[in-house]
């Protein structure tokens, strides 16, 4: 658990330790939640925030939250979104009430393969509108399919030979299906979105035009007129990550989609990449994924 002067920091890991996702140790990027019960617990009744998105269903009852100082009841078929700069409390209400949850890390959505390109997809995580949505009976019932889909592929994971990739294409159809009811259901309680949330976007627009040419933080915070200090914090607190996490989310990205999609040898991707050679591409995929390019062009 990490923390800044007031306010506990979780992540997903952290809830493990109170049984309520009963997972395993390490760095978790994605869990779901199938009928979780309303757990009553001294770490969800207290302000904290977290590293990562939750979207929730309530299933059966009502769960009273608190998101940003503001206390709101959650009924059955009412859909939840919270995400990394939201200040959260849970006040409970009944012992019966049910949800079903997905939980994602920003590195999550960016291995998925469509961070930086969906910001018209999932603007719905934003301070500027309301996280709850009072769904219709029939909406709710296809939400909480998604999330069971979610759920299996999660579970066969390792029993597919494209399994990730099936996990990532179930997670795109979700967004999808959230972004369509967000036209619906996405009010504006604040007319005007944070600085801090717009200087963000600010960045990453910035990342995503010049991150083959420019990966210092310090260059892009002289753009945006601010220090690189200023800015990896502002970065971390509305993303959950630091302003060079997103850089090399950005690089990797790009990396992936070309040795998974491309002819290009490991070393002109190196190149195009503005690697200084190959072998220190391969000591930064490896780093960052786990697998060295040749391990990741060969197991697609």
């Amino acid at each position: 658990m990490a923390k800044d002067k007031f306010t506990p920091v979780y992540k997903i890991s952290d809830f493990n330790a109170v049984d309520f996702l009963n997972l395993p140790d390490g760095a978790l990027e994605f869990e779901t939640k199938i009928d979780q019960i309303n757990y009553r617990h001294d770490l969800f009744t207290k302000h904290y925030k977290s590293d990562f998105f939750v979207v929730f269903l309530v299933t059966k009852g009502k769960v009273i939250v608190e998101i940003n100082l503001k206390e709101y009841c959650v009924a059955e078929n009412s859909l939840a979104i919270f995400t990394p700069n939201d200040l959260r409390r849970n006040n409970f209400s009944n012992d019966s009430a049910q949800y079903s949850a997905v939980v994602f890390t920003t590195n999550f959505f960016a291995k998925s393969g469509m961070f930086g390109s969906a910001s018209d997809l999932i603007n719905y995580f934003s301070t500027q509108f309301s996280p709850i949505w009072d769904l219709k009976r029939s909406e709710a019932r296809s939400i909480l399919g998604f999330i069971k889909q979610l759920s299996r592929r999660k579970e066969t994971l390792e029993e597919h030979p494209f399994g990730k990739q099936l996990l990532y294409s179930t997670f795109h159809t979700f967004l999808y299906e959230l972004a369509g009811l967000s036209r619906k259901y996405m009010a504006l309680i604040n007319p005007a979105i944070s600085r801090k949330e717009n200087l963000v976007r600010d960045f990453t627009e910035l990342v995503q035009k010049h991150f083959v040419d420019d990966r210092k933080v310090k260059n892009y915070a002289n753009k945006l007129n601010i220090t690189p200090k200023y800015l990896s914090e502002t970065v971390r607190e509305i993303s959950g990550k630091t302003a060079g996490d997103i850089i090399d989310l950005y690089v990797i990205q790009e990396a992936v989609l070309l040795l998974n999609n491309s002819k290009l040898s490991i070393s002109e991707i190196s190149d195009r990449l503005n690697f200084s050679n190959q072998s220190f591409f391969g000591k930064f995929f490896k780093r960052h994924t786990g697998l060295s390019p040749k391990k990741q062009r060969n197991a697609h």
